[in-house]
């Protein structure tokens, strides 16, 4: 059974967005699955990077079409992108240092904080961007 599922649910209707959430959690998918059918301590640090690399891509993306919306709450955004970022990295300065029951903890935090993250910030933006979206085509 995968670790996370994505429900249509989970879309906040900006699709490129929604394509990029569900990428980070097929990624985070195959993070847990290394760990956990592995039973290994260790998580190749090729995958934490790759999954890094992606997150930084998707928030610079989003906070790139809040500000270019000036949306007030990018400040916000911003700090919670660095917060989960850090996160990231914690994982990473961990590696060696954990056993697998720690990691899939990690795990679950990070999909517990970026599912949270979309339920509930940012659908917050969603109305904001398509308002703007609709002014900028006229």
């Amino acid at each position: 059974m995968a670790f996370f599922i994505w429900r249509d649910s989970f879309n906040i209707g900006i699709e490129e967005i929604d394509q990029q959430h569900r990428k980070f959690m097929e990624m985070l998918n195959e993070c847990y699955e290394a760990v956990s059918f592995a039973k290994t301590t260790t998580i190749n640090h090729e995958l934490v990077n790759k999954l890094k690399a992606y997150v930084s891509m998707h928030f610079d993306y989003e906070i790139d079409m809040l500000k270019n919306t000036g949306y007030i709450e990018t400040e916000q955004q911003l700090k919670q992108h660095k917060y989960f970022e850090s996160r990231i990295s914690e994982l990473e300065s961990s590696l060696l240092h954990v056993n697998a029951e720690s990691l899939i903890t990690v795990f679950s935090f990070l999909r517990d904080w970026f599912l949270n993250h979309i339920l509930e910030n940012d659908r917050k933006y969603v109305s904001f961007v398509n308002q703007a979206a609709k002014i900028g085509t006229k």
